[in-house]
């Protein structure tokens, strides 16, 4: 069974370990020079946004632009982009069809999906497989105290724990001090030690209520296909960024009635989940922290558990691989122990040919900028410290905006 994840299905891939010795390109999206005071317009991906709003303040006061965005969801993003409503656009996933034939793809951001859920009792950190994400969102799991849930958190597991660092940057003009993740020299990180311990938790005779995207979402498109190429014969459906389309059964049958309810953007769907006793939802991990619900672990091809953090991410995507148009295969075959394999990049949609040059200009500086600054400045957002080939194939991206 192909287990990959292709976006582009006809476009040639190209390994990132090519780029890792591109050292030059770092000299080719030096920050560029600029009209100060340019306005941008942005929107799409509601996955983008926790990092992008709290990034926002910091980019005017580095540089003099300035920018707006809309979380809408990917396919505003990609609709938007393709009527001439935003000087940049935002998709989770890649944008196939594109109006201009100037567009690029920017995987200049990544982080997890996170599996949400809000469970009353449960105090200790969920654990689950794939194939039991697969049957809770497809209906073929519907009570939280079933066996296989049960098995799955009564059991001996174990879990990486990654090194850090700690960094000093400025934000809002004060020098602070954060932590991160810390690196090797291909960009991917450290596991200090792996923790095993036996887990026992007791579920409630609870019924789980599915909260899914009923946009157009990118998420839904990254965490469909993470199950369809994870539990297949579970997820029989290719992934879509339309639940209803992936879904794997008659969406509209009266048992599911209540038990699967729809919201438009995550901004909607987690506080839902956060209203709703046993329900469970995906999203971009910051928003589970912004409604104070908890996060769950997610098994691994290894066999590990991996909470949704930016370093399980960095090390999923250590073995992606690129396309001409600048978006990522997914390699959902990976065996590293480390890896969080529902983790994604989230694509700016850019032109290579933008007709007023001080707003090429100036998204050229706002991608170097969200690349080499915002998840430094926001760790506590989930999204990766993106290095090593994947930073330098983005560097090559960003140096064809104009």
């Amino acid at each position: 069974m192909e287990m990959k994840s292709t976006y582009e299905g006809d476009l040639m891939k190209k390994s990132l370990a090519i780029f890792a010795s591109a050292a030059i390109l770092t000299s080719l999206v030096a920050a560029p020079a600029q009209a100060k005071d340019v306005k941008l317009t942005g929107g799409g991906a509601t996955f983008a946004a926790p990092l992008l709003d709290k990034c926002k303040g910091e980019f005017a006061t580095a540089t003099g632009d300035s920018y707006t965005y809309a979380s809408l969801g990917s396919g505003a993003g990609r609709s938007g982009w393709d009527k001439g409503d935003f000087d940049f656009g935002w998709s989770d996933t890649p944008h196939a069809t594109p109006k201009d034939p100037n567009t690029i793809h920017v995987p200049v951001v990544a982080a997890p999906v996170a599996v949400i859920y809000n469970v009353p009792g449960v105090d200790e950190q969920v654990n689950l497989s794939p194939e039991i994400i697969a049957g809770i969102f497809s209906r073929k799991i519907t009570m939280w105290n079933d066996p296989a849930i049960k098995k799955e958190n009564n059991k001996q597991i174990k879990t990486p724990i990654f090194k850090t660092q700690k960094i000093k940057t400025k934000v809002k003009g004060k020098t602070v001090t954060k932590t991160v993740i810390a690196t090797d020299k291909k960009g991917q990180p450290i596991v200090g030690s792996y923790k095993t311990e036996t887990v026992e938790i007791d579920f409630p005779k609870l019924p789980i209520v599915v909260v899914y995207r009923s946009d157009s979402s990118g998420t839904t498109g990254v965490f469909t296909n993470f199950l369809a190429a994870m539990a297949p014969s579970i997820w029989t459906k290719p992934g879509n960024n339309d639940f209803t389309a992936t879904f794997p059964g008659q969406i509209n049958d009266a048992a599911n009635f209540g038990a699967l309810q729809g919201a438009k953007g995550s901004e909607q769907t987690v506080p839902l989940a956060g209203r709703i006793a046993g329900s469970i939802t995906y999203a971009e991990s910051a928003y589970a922290k912004q409604n104070n619900l908890p996060v769950a672990k997610i098994k691994n091809n290894a066999g590990n558990y991996v909470a949704p953090t930016a370093a399980g991410v960095s090390a999923f995507l250590g073995s992606a691989t690129t396309n001409p148009n600048g978006s990522l295969t997914l390699d959902y075959k990976t065996t590293n122990p480390a890896a969080y394999e529902l983790g994604t990049t989230s694509y700016a949609l850019v032109s290579t040919a933008y007709k007023d040059a001080a707003k090429g200009a100036a998204v050229k500086g706002l991608m170097t900028y969200i690349l080499n600054e915002c998840a430094k400045k926001f760790p506590e957002t989930e999204f990766a410290v993106i290095e090593g080939p994947l930073k330098a194939f983005n560097e090559a991206q960003i140096a064809k905006i104009k």
